[in-house]
């Protein structure tokens, strides 16, 4: 006699469908019989995590590089314990399913004081407070389970942002049929056909005999048309740039590349090939205030050609509803169509870096992250936690493959364990480089036991500058609510079940243990590599002086 099909295996099948191979999360006795239905699956893999916050996270770096993920956590503490993680995903474009486990539909019918509740007799509170981070909700019945399911699933990977499931163990388990069609027939298109004929003339008569340059941030890789993106820039001459939030979406060691822009804090080669153009083409750009040095670009607007998410501007005259990707192979088409486009010339060569400290000298922030991109390799995903290191790694030149992610329109500290942790799950080909300071590492260190566990084997360089350095810069340089305990990192390891068969320790003080140290990591690919770095608590990079100054309250 055949298992009977339930509601919970229709679930996760979608699940699996929209893309998912494992599920993050947290036990709790609302979602544990439907947790039996994804060991059971021959599609899904559990993978649990240390808290809920970082099963979020987690999903967060799977979903980026996987394009969708998912998470199961309890009724209430667990679901209000990652909405912090959902808030960023939704913020930063990542297409996550948070499926909830609540209390069985009698318990609720009851309006009894359960336990996971207020204590109120109400159990929609937690939903209503998920909406403003999520793109579709439902609380699954038997009667709804299919359409809302399905819904709710193409609405995440419709619009790149979180979902919201809440689902009952006595509703999970009611019997339905298997989905008879697929959840995504065909990709939706939202382009007018005559949006995009007018726009293209207005291509023709805008760009041809103006200096230009081009700039490409974030909704390139979301939307995942890098590919396209790079066929056009093989195809054409133009000096390109892009924001801290789109770092590594292009080849940054070719000489078309003017550096990362940000405002007032860009080097001059790229603040020039950006602000003094003829036309600058933004391609999927959204600015944010630590992306530019607290909104301080200076772009005329009648220079600019925007291709944004659903539309696209020339002049700030809008063609809309244009899907990015259509407005990009018509930009594609016009820019190779024989018009003369003229590249902005660059003002200056990028050089190589030239090491300011010497390798028997103790660590300087405007040396260590070049040291670290230098030995980075195109196998590469880098997750760098808002702070010094990731204003340390936006602003030098990563080999080109590499992916690097960040946070920078969230800034949720301590997001990069448990992401790097997920993002190395979704492309087990690849290895994770956590680069993180102490302040931010104490919020999630504990996710390194999964690390180990799932033997993902990652490098996570971590930055010993005694306390909120990044705080620091900004505001109360030496006051004691930027200080955080001491800790003896080397032993944190162990203390998650690393060992000398699954971990290799290493601490660097100067800039020559620095460079032996990463080769060590990189060439000791079969253990998890933890890299202590220390650094002075008042050395900050470069780009985080400019970019705290314009932060300042």
């Amino acid at each position: 006699m055949s298992k009977q099909y339930t509601i919970a295996d229709y679930l996760f099948d979608r699940i699996a469908e929209a893309g998912a191979t494992e599920i993050f999360g947290v036990p709790g006795d609302f979602n544990l019989t439907f947790l039996d239905n994804i060991i059971a699956s021959d599609k899904l893999r559990w993978v649990g995590n240390t808290n809920e916050l970082n099963s979020g996270y987690a999903a967060d770096g799977y979903a980026r590089e996987r394009g969708f993920a998912a998470m199961v956590t309890t009724f209430g503490v667990g679901e209000l314990s990652a909405i912090n993680a959902t808030a960023g995903s939704y913020a930063e474009y990542a297409p996550v399913l948070h499926v909830v486990g609540a209390p069985a539909m009698a318990l609720q019918d009851s309006k009894r004081r359960i336990h996971h509740t207020l204590g109120d007799g109400v159990f929609n509170h937690f939903i209503k407070m998920v909406e403003p981070v999520t793109v579709a909700r439902a609380q699954i019945t038997p009667e709804n389970a299919a359409s809302e399911i399905d819904r709710v699933i193409r609405m995440v990977l419709k619009k790149h942002r979180p979902g919201y499931l809440m689902l009952s163990p006595d509703v999970a388990r009611q019997p339905i049929y298997p989905p008879s069609t697929k959840l995504i027939d065909s990709e939706e298109n939202i382009t007018s056909q005559a949006a995009l004929v007018d726009f293209k003339q207005a291509l023709i008569e805008f760009l041809p005999n103006k200096t230009t340059t081009l700039m490409a941030d974030l909704m390139v890789h979301r939307l995942g048309l890098q590919d396209q993106l790079k066929a056009l820039i093989a195809d054409t001459d133009i000096p390109y740039t892009t924001l801290s939030w789109g770092k590594t979406l292009l080849d940054e060691h070719s000489e078309r590349w003017a550096g990362t822009y940000a405002g007032v804090a860009s080097r001059p080669v790229v603040k020039d090939a950006v602000e003094n153009c003829e036309c600058l083409i933004k391609i999927g750009v959204q600015y944010t205030d630590t992306t530019t040095a607290g909104f301080s670009q200076d772009i005329n607007q009648d220079v600019v050609v925007d291709l944004h998410y659903e539309r696209a501007s020339i002049s700030g005259q809008n063609f809309a509803p244009i899907a990015l990707k259509d407005s990009l192979q018509v930009l594609h088409e016009v820019m190779t169509s024989g018009i003369t486009i003229v590249p902005k010339p660059l003002c200056e060569k990028m050089q190589p870096h030239e090491q300011q400290g010497k390798d028997d000298e103790p660590i300087r922030q405007d040396d260590l992250w070049h040291i670290i991109a230098e030995r980075l390799n195109h196998n590469n995903l880098v997750f760098a936690d808002q702070g010094t290191a990731y204003f340390g790694i936006s602003d030098v030149r990563l080999p080109e493959g590499v992916t690097c992610y960040g946070q920078p329109m969230w800034g949720s500290i301590g997001y990069t364990i448990p992401a790097g942790l997920g993002g190395a799950i979704a492309s087990p080909h690849k290895r994770s480089v956590v680069l993180i300071g102490d302040g931010s590492a104490l919020l999630t260190i504990q996710e390194i036991a999964v690390m180990l566990q799932e033997r993902i084997n990652p490098v996570i360089v971590l930055i010993n500058n005694d306390g909120y350095t990044v705080e620091r810069a900004i505001h109360g340089e030496n006051q004691r609510y930027n200080d955080i305990p001491k800790c003896n990192w080397q032993s944190m390891p162990q203390a998650f079940g690393g060992n000398e068969d699954n971990t290799l320790l290493l601490k660097a003080e100067t800039a020559g243990e620095l460079k032996a140290a990463l080769q060590k990591a990189a060439d000791t690919t079969d253990k998890m590599v933890f890299l202590e770095v220390i650094a002075d608590k008042h050395d900050i990079p470069p780009l985080l002086a400019d970019i705290s100054a314009a932060l300042k309250p």
